[in-house]
């Protein structure tokens, strides 16, 4: 890919397959010295690292210029494409990967996806970039889209999840020597068969005889572990987790999804780092805190103050304290590269003082100023005119004075006008021009809305020619 570049009058310009017209390199770079380190095609475009008299810098044709990377020009390597390498640092494209070890740092076989250094594991797809410090960096395997260590099996897909049901009955994804009928855990004993991991017969962490503790939390006499159930229209299967770094003896479960022994606090399988385990308590489902910080899913939630923290009823996980508003989200655990999970984060302009849910599912939220439905702004509502109505099996209903609103399905109900709509009871609405069923969810166009009155509380209506009932979510009608 050398000959994709050329100098001309001192500067570089992109020559390359499908480029027409010569294309100037901007950004800084020199025909001094110049020369292609690198370079690669990543669909029709063109990727490079280069070298001047400065040092190395980054290109990529969708940016039309270079971005310089380092002064350690005769140490660089590159490795995969997008990694550069020299005495100090490792380069994802010209950014710096904080805290990878250039010395150690090496791409893992049998997989496309993977990397590692002594710290930690490095994940690349075509779209994201990030590195994952939960497993033991010392007996990783990989192959294909499955990476693991000695205790735990992940799967990449969009992200990163936690893959332990797949230990014992996936097959292998990668494979040079026609292997892909073996299953994976047969594959990772014939390959690392001297890594006592999961899949080793003598590995000594089996969940076999675990007693339960409570809830979801079992116990060995030399592990604990944390169940995940996983339930098919077929089968229920349950799959127990290591709780990786707790100690039998003193542990001991604070609710359904924290724990804690004489060291740490966990929250399912993982222990959450930095928590302080004589004043951390549990709040509610994935929440907790302790005297410093608040907790979710195990994350710490910046900024947020314990002291004045509540969790909203809601659908979607939701809390404020006395400045923020926070909503889950699934998102970076870290910046600039960690990894994503499910975490707390603030819910952008949310004003924390007058944010409030209603119903008891707290599908719809709202403040002075933004109405919010699971967590997400609905800009086209109207807060000053919100109203919440109703619950029904299968929606949450709002209006304002634009229309009328369902939580499930289209948002807007055709024709419906929001600024007259009036809620008589969880069965019936109207707008004085139509009649509407909170329980079909539909406008009732053959029933006469000027004559239309409710004559009970268990759905019973009329208008002048009909009796209307709710039977099993269906209007009957009967002449008067």
């Amino acid at each position: 890919m050398s000959e994709a570049f050329a100098i001309r009058d001192r500067k570089v310009f992109l020559i390359g397959d499908g480029v027409d017209v010569p294309v100037e390199v901007l950004g800084g770079i020199s025909g001094n010295d110049f020369s292609v380190i690198h370079a690669f095609k990543a669909g029709y475009q063109i990727g490079a690292y280069l070298r001047d008299k400065e040092g190395i810098w980054w290109y990529h044709q969708r940016n039309k210029k270079v971005r310089f990377v380092t002064r350690d020009a005769e140490g660089f390597r590159v490795l995969d494409d997008n990694y550069g390498l020299d005495g100090n640092h490792v380069y994802l494209e010209e950014r710096v990967i904080p805290g990878a070890d250039p010395l150690s740092f090496s791409l893992m076989e049998c997989t496309n996806c993977f990397a590692r250094d002594k710290h930690c594991l490095y994940v690349k797809t075509g779209s994201s970039f990030f590195h994952f410090e939960s497993l033991d960096t010392d007996t990783l395997v990989a192959n294909g889209s499955y990476v693991g260590d000695k205790h735990d099996l992940y799967h990449l897909f969009d992200s990163l999840s936690l893959s332990n049901d797949s230990k014992h009955h996936e097959t292998v994804q990668y494979s040079l020597c026609d292997e892909h009928q073996m299953l994976l855990k047969d594959w990772f004993v014939k390959h690392h068969p001297d890594t006592v991991g999961w899949w080793h017969p003598d590995y000594p962490f089996s969940a076999d005889g675990a007693q339960q503790i409570a809830d979801d939390w079992y116990r060995t006499s030399n592990a604990v572990f944390f169940r995940q159930t996983f339930t098919t229209p077929r089968e229920s299967r349950d799959v127990f987790n290591l709780v990786r770094h707790a100690d039998p003896a003193s542990f001991e479960p604070l609710d359904a999804f924290h724990a804690r022994d004489a060291k740490s606090v966990f929250c399912r399988s993982r222990r959450i780092a930095g928590a302080d385990r004589q004043s951390f308590i549990p709040i509610k489902d994935l929440f907790g805190k302790d005297e410093k910080t608040v907790y979710f899913n195990g994350y710490g939630v910046e900024h947020a103050d314990p002291a004045k923290f509540q969790v909203f009823q809601s659908v979607v996980p939701l809390a404020k304290d006395g400045k923020r508003v926070y909503a889950a989200s699934h998102a970076r655990t870290s910046w600039p590269f960690g990894h994503t999970d499910e975490v707390l984060v603030v819910l952008d302009e949310a004003d924390a003082k007058s944010f409030e849910t209603f119903g008891e599912r707290g599908v719809w939220a709202a403040d002075s100023t933004r109405v919010y439905l699971r967590g997400t702004h609905q800009k086209k509502m109207d807060a000053a005119s919100f109203r919440f109505l109703c619950e029904s099996a299968t929606n949450c209903w709002a209006a304002d004075d634009k229309g009328l609103y369902r939580s499930n399905g289209t948002l807007i109900v055709a024709g419906i006008e929001g600024r007259s709509f009036v809620k008589l009871n969880g069965f019936w609405g109207t707008d004085e021009k139509v009649v509407f069923s909170f329980v079909t969810g539909a406008v009732q166009k053959s029933i006469e809305a000027e004559s239309f009155i409710v004559v009970d509380e268990d759905g019973g209506a009329e208008d002048a020619n009909y009796r209307y009932r709710i039977v099993n979510g269906s209007i009957k009608k009967a002449k008067l």
